[in-house]
């Protein structure tokens, strides 16, 4: 039994190894192609993700900057009633600003009444007002 063990062994050390080899991105056949592994395509699916995580992080930096406006504002209020509320005039300008295009009168008055509702210490803009100074003016 252990003579055929040592034979088994002796053949395999004097057999040449094998090589392996994958295709990389651009297509050729190379043995460092099955190391690295080869950038997947972009599907729809990973594009609409990626957009939908950068909505996520920048409504989060809003409502980051809004909570620290809110309780500057109101330290007695209810902060979570407040942001919520601002985060709902958020969507609805945002949805406002889709529509209005990005040369239009409507959306230089809309401007207008951003800047003139950014906080300059947290750097948010009070969206409640801004839809009262947008729809009432």
């Amino acid at each position: 039994m252990q003579t055929l063990f040592a034979i088994a062994l002796a053949l395999n050390v004097s057999l040449p190894g094998a090589t392996y080899k994958c295709r990389d991105a651009q297509g050729n056949w190379t043995a460092q192609a099955c190391i690295s592994a080869a950038p997947l395509p972009e599907s729809d699916y990973i594009r609409q993700q990626r957009l939908r995580q950068a909505v996520y992080k920048q409504r989060r930096d809003v409502r980051d900057r809004l909570s620290m406006y809110c309780f500057r504002q109101d330290t007695r209020g209810s902060l979570y009633d407040c942001v919520d509320q601002q985060m709902l005039a958020y969507d609805i300008i945002n949805q406002l600003a889709k529509q209005l295009g990005p040369i239009s009168p409507n959306s230089a008055k809309l401007a207008g009444c951003m800047a003139e509702n950014l906080d300059a210490r947290s750097q948010a803009t009070d969206y409640r007002r801004t839809m009262e100074c947008y729809f009432l003016r």
